[in-house]
């Protein structure tokens, strides 16, 4: 048998998708045989029937949900510990209160994701094929910070209002931060790298890879239209990391490496199963050179979750950590559904425009990532989070 590569290549900075059902064999197989040309050449060979090798780039524009919640992080003030700042009984709290971070400032209005499906595979001379796909996100990164100022202009008559605090409690004497962080009281009123803060950011981080083998079946066809099953493993990744960055300066706006605290919260999900579905093309008007088709597939899946969470605050000098570890597992159910809209302007030659969708149910996340209890550092899991993935395909596909 002779051999067939099938090369998909960028338009602008994506890479192209072949359709679902490209892999069996375009025009030929539906309506007879491709009209001479006027050249000879890598394009000019029809080889459709004969199966073989190929190996294809797969252009990805995506979004994906982010599951997070609703949690205060920070407010506008600060603690006096010891009532030396305004004279007022120990655990005084001065200012404002307004709030100056939460959690749900992370979800925003998203970004769309570049990335790529690449892969190899065989068909054979009856129709079947099967191919290996490396589906890959680049990285989706959403950060929000606070600073001196509020969005009102409004320090507080004793600039009150341009610290920051976070109610995190139980640490130990190396999480102190400088011992005069404000100007009036004795050393130590503000006690704490998260009481009378002067900046904190809070950051998410989401990654994505998916690794499958599909077989695609031939089961019914026509002179315009053929249906096909899809079966095959799958392997899914799904990386998130939540970032809280604190920084402490003294009284004089200087801060040292011990005067920085990182708190990180980071969930993995490994999700191993097998997806099975069916697909459908249709040929619009002529079935030849020019002609259009449009395919439709769609999938379920089922796969096992084993979750990995990873909790810690440690110093901005790498000094002192603490930390907690959780492992998890659930079983995840997921659904995915392709449209693709192909134009065949050559023998061996074919444009592509395509939407995908992938859901996924019942994975685990740490909505409200944030424990404030240094002594346990055991924040909440979820283990029903929905996440959707979705976005546009489209490139060109050379046969040769």
């Amino acid at each position: 048998m002779r051999m067939r590569f099938a090369l998909l290549f960028v338009a602008g900075a994506l890479l192209g998708a072949p359709s679902a059902s490209q892999a069996q064999g375009p025009l030929p197989q539906f309506g007879g045989e491709v009209p001479p040309v006027l050249i000879t050449g890598p394009l000019s060979h029809p080889r459709y029937e004969e199966g073989g090798f190929f190996c294809f780039f797969q252009g990805l524009y995506w979004r994906e949900t982010r599951p997070l919640r609703n949690q205060t992080i920070a407010v506008r003030g600060f603690f006096d510990l010891d009532g030396s700042v305004t004279g007022s009984p120990p655990g005084t709290f001065v200012g404002s209160g307004e709030e100056a971070l939460n959690v749900g400032m992370l979800r925003g209005s998203g970004t769309w994701q570049p990335g790529f499906n690449i892969g190899v595979g065989w068909r054979f001379e009856n129709g079947v094929v099967v191919q290996a796909n490396w589906y890959h996100l680049t990285d989706a990164k959403y950060a929000v910070s606070a600073g001196l100022l509020n969005s009102t202009f409004q320090p507080g008559a004793n600039l009150e209002n341009t610290f920051l605090t976070g109610k995190v409690f139980n640490f130990p004497i190396d999480y102190s931060g400088p011992t005069f962080d404000v100007a009036v009281g004795n050393g130590g009123a503000t006690f704490g790298i998260w009481n009378a803060a002067s900046n904190m950011t809070i950051e998410f981080l989401q990654r994505f890879d998916q690794f499958d083998i599909t077989g695609r079946i031939p089961i019914w066809q026509t002179d315009n239209f053929r249906t096909y099953g899809l079966v095959g493993p799958r392997v899914v990744t799904m990386w998130e990391r939540f970032k809280w960055r604190t920084v402490d300066p003294d009284v004089n706006g200087n801060a040292v490496a011990n005067d920085v605290a990182i708190y990180f919260n980071t969930v993995s999900n490994r999700l191993y199963g097998a997806a099975c579905g069916c697909g459908g093309e249709w040929f619009l008007g002529d079935t030849r050179i020019g002609g259009f088709s449009c395919s439709v597939d769609g999938l379920a899946s089922l796969y096992g979750d084993f979750a990995k969470g990873r909790v810690k605050y440690e110093l901005g000098d790498l000094s002192t950590a603490a930390s907690r570890a959780r492992n998890f597992a659930t079983i995840a159910p997921g659904l995915e559904g392709r449209i693709n809209l192909l134009w065949y302007p050559w023998e061996a030659v074919q444009f592509q425009l395509g939407y995908s969708g992938m859901m996924f149910f019942n994975t685990i996340s740490s909505p409200h990532p944030v424990d404030f209890n240094f002594g346990t550092i055991d924040p909440q899991f979820s283990s029903g989070t929905f996440r959707l993935f979705h976005g546009f395909t489209f490139g060109v596909s050379f046969v040769f």
